[in-house]
């Protein structure tokens, strides 16, 4: 599991010891993440509007850490 958490300027940043409220997703499957944009789930989870942009942002991030993650084990 990945952690989400919303920053005090309203930008959205991935790290499990991070202050603040906090949604937790599958690591590594895009539809885990397709999901809870499309359910509204980060919002509610955060308690704050949520730009789409923010959460396409952080899905980028989170599934390129997943690939490289992958490829490493591949080796």
């Amino acid at each position: 599991l990945v952690r989400v958490t919303r920053q005090g300027d309203g930008s959205l940043a991935v790290g499990p010891t991070l202050p603040g409220r906090g949604a937790w997703l599958c690591r590594s499957s895009a539809a885990c993440f397709d999901a809870a944009q499309r359910r509204g789930a980060f919002a509610r989870a955060l308690r704050a509007p949520v730009a789409d942009a923010d959460v396409e942002a952080v899905r980028d991030q989170v599934l390129d850490r997943a690939d490289a993650r992958q490829k490493l084990r591949k080796g």
